[in-house]
């Protein structure tokens, strides 16, 4: 596997190219570290839904007329650390959709009418989500695992209180703040060749503004624990939730515990967890675990959903199979294979271009180095079995995860 041609540009944007000329269409994938992290609670959510909704020269149906007329795609979402864009295009039809992309991250209008569009779906987003027992449950969990005022435990839509009270100029301060090209990857992946790549698309995005570069997210060392009932009275179904802060993204654990979670509650059947509570004891609709990594810490959960006659039942399954991994652990089979689940899995996904964009942005995102890919099968192949076994025991600790239950919940005694 060849290495992605990497162009660091004087303004502090990188961009990468792998060349597939299979198909005739490109993928790309950025980001720019202007997530929620970054600014007051919510504005940052509105910055990257109103990024495609009009600039100083085209409204926001001319923007996405402009778009649709080329047959390209263009999307932004925010996220905790980052806002991050994507799209597709073909290769005549490069550099006109690159046009419309770099005119929207340097100068989006911030149409008063789009934001009080934007407002309202956000409002929609919040109370779908108050609603919605995983997800309560899952925001409550991350409040009692990151420390207070740490970015990392808040949602970056906000709340209702906070969306409702958004002004437009909050949301056009943040732009100047921190969509610069000092922070911004954009990765490419299908069927542009690397002269065109270091030509017109460098020419594109060469003519953003630096900006300033991004400040990091306080690293969240110290675990915390707790636990929480979140009644949804008239819900019909239970969710319940533990966790705990995990490795970073950079962080030498992360490797190993990333495959102690596989094992645990990701392959085949959701792993341990899933054949244990789910099939073989049939006390959850759905059981998994997973695993949350990004540039200052990570979180590690389990989830499932229940009947709440179940709930205690359930609750009591999952901490005995974490309890489980001290005195049975993985076995060697069971490692081995995770780990050609692990190698076998990316290379099914880098077989798409959009994947495989996605991924080119988070080797240069995470700072994993042009050649990981070539490295990647030997640093999952080369873990050593007890050293996986010892992670996880040490991170899936059920007295040092937080736990919390939502929906019917009321009133209910848990032993957590």
């Amino acid at each position: 596997m060849s290495e992605p041609v990497r162009l660091a540009l004087a303004n502090g944007a990188v961009l990468l190219l792998r060349e597939d000329h299979a198909n005739p269409s490109i993928a790309f994938r950025g980001s720019v570290r202007a997530g929620g992290a970054y600014g007051a609670l919510g504005v940052a959510e509105f910055a990257a839904r109103l990024l495609l909704r009009g600039t100083r020269t085209r409204t926001a149906a001319q923007v996405s007329d402009a778009v649709e007329n080329v047959g390209a795609a263009l999307g932004a979402a925010n996220g905790v650390e980052s806002a991050a864009i994507d799209g597709r295009c073909t290769r005549e039809t490069l550099k006109t959709t690159l046009t419309i992309l770099t005119e929207c991250l340097a100068g989006p209008s911030f149409p008063a009418a789009e934001v009080e569009k934007v407002r309202g779906e956000i409002l929609g987003d919040l109370r779908a989500q108050q609603d919605d027992t995983r997800r309560a449950a899952m925001r409550r969990l991350l409040e009692l695992v990151y420390p207070s005022g740490h970015p990392y435990r808040r949602d970056p839509k906000g709340d209702e209180r906070t969306a409702a009270g958004v002004p437009r100029r909050d949301v056009k301060a943040f732009h100047e703040a921190h969509y610069g090209a000092a922070g911004l990857v954009v990765a490419f992946s299908g069927d542009v060749g690397e002269a065109t790549f270091r030509s017109t698309v460098a020419a594109a995005f060469e003519e953003l503004d630096g900006g300033r570069a991004p400040a990091p997210v306080p690293v969240a060392r110290a675990p915390r624990t707790g636990s929480a009932l979140v009644p949804m009275p008239h819900k019909s179904q239970a969710d319940f939730v533990a966790g705990r802060i995990a490795p970073s993204r950079s962080h030498p654990d992360y490797y190993a515990v990333n495959l102690a979670n596989v094992l645990f509650g990701r392959i085949g059947l959701y792993g341990r967890l899933g054949t244990q509570v789910r099939d073989n004891l049939g006390l959850a609709y759905y059981s998994y675990s997973g695993l949350e990594s990004r540039h200052a810490a990570g979180h590690w959960y389990v989830s499932a959903g229940v009947n709440p006659k179940n709930l205690a039942k359930a609750v009591a399954a999952i901490r005995a199979e974490m309890e489980r991994l001290g005195a049975e652990p993985f076995a060697d089979t069971e490692v081995a294979d995770g780990k050609e689940h692990l190698v076998g899995s990316l290379q099914v996904t880098l077989e798409r271009n959009a994947e495989y964009a996605a991924a080119l942005h988070d080797i240069e995102y995470y700072g994993l180095g042009n050649d990981f890919l070539d490295r990647y099968p030997g640093i999952v192949r080369g873990l050593d079995p007890n050293v996986v076994r010892r992670k996880a025991v040490e991170y899936f600790d059920p007295d040092a995860c937080s736990w919390v239950a939502s929906g019917p919940v009321k009133g209910v005694d848990l032993a957590f």
